[in-house]
């Protein structure tokens, strides 16, 4: 009848490379397939490793983060300064409670994150409220940056005039400003700044959260 389908046929096929050197065949119902190439040939098939997705020449100029000012920011309060920091690697350690997502938080709210991705329900809810510390107007975080040139061990030179701080202010409505060098601006100017800089918060590979891993 039109429409109906015939019935289809099994059919074996030998997949390539299943028969042994010597003619025999191998074990019935054997998943192993018998390679007969050197390891040499082996090798030599497997593509090389894709190149990294950033590179930079060996005494070249790169950017990195001084410090950080939390002012009433979270469980900060009042002005914290966190730094300096290690020209590669930096650890923030402390018991439970003590405020070390804090410390990412702040830099995810300078990166212009919205208030979900740094675990509150809404801007104002940022700033700081404890006993003493209350109807507090703002919050804000600053990242001081610097490009460098690394030398031996843990040494560097800094670049004239290379120093800019990047900060954000939240307020009770719920409103922010962003400010580069305390001179207030749009987020496309960070955003366009920081790209200049390799940092681009379009695809901000270079923040690795923990439920994002």
């Amino acid at each position: 009848m039109e429409g109906e389908q015939e019935p289809s046929v099994a059919m074996e096929v030998e997949p390539e490379g299943t028969r042994e050197p010597d003619g025999k065949e191998p074990p019935q119902g054997s998943d192993e397939v018998v390679d007969n190439r050197s390891l040499e040939e082996i090798l030599g098939s497997i593509p090389p490793p894709p190149p990294p997705a950033m590179t930079s020449e060996p005494g070249a100029p790169r950017l990195m983060i001084t410090h950080i000012v939390n002012h009433n920011f979270k469980s900060y309060a009042g002005e914290k300064i966190l730094g300096p920091f290690h020209k590669r690697f930096s650890c923030i350690v402390g018991p439970n409670g003590s405020g070390k997502s804090n410390v990412i938080d702040s830099l995810l709210f300078v990166f212009g994150y919205r208030a979900q991705k740094i675990r509150s329900k809404k801007l104002s809810v940022l700033i700081h409220n404890s006993d003493g510390h209350q109807d507090i107007p703002s919050c804000s975080v600053q990242v001081h940056f610097q490009k460098i040139i690394d030398k031996e061990g843990d040494d560097y030179e800094v670049i004239p005039d290379s120093k800019f701080c990047v900060s954000r202010t939240a307020y009770r409505d719920n409103s922010s400003t962003y400010c580069i060098n305390g001179k207030k601006k749009t987020f496309r100017d960070v955003g366009l700044l920081l790209r200049s800089h390799g940092i681009d918060l379009d695809h901000n590979r270079f923040l690795i959260l923990q439920v994002g891993v």
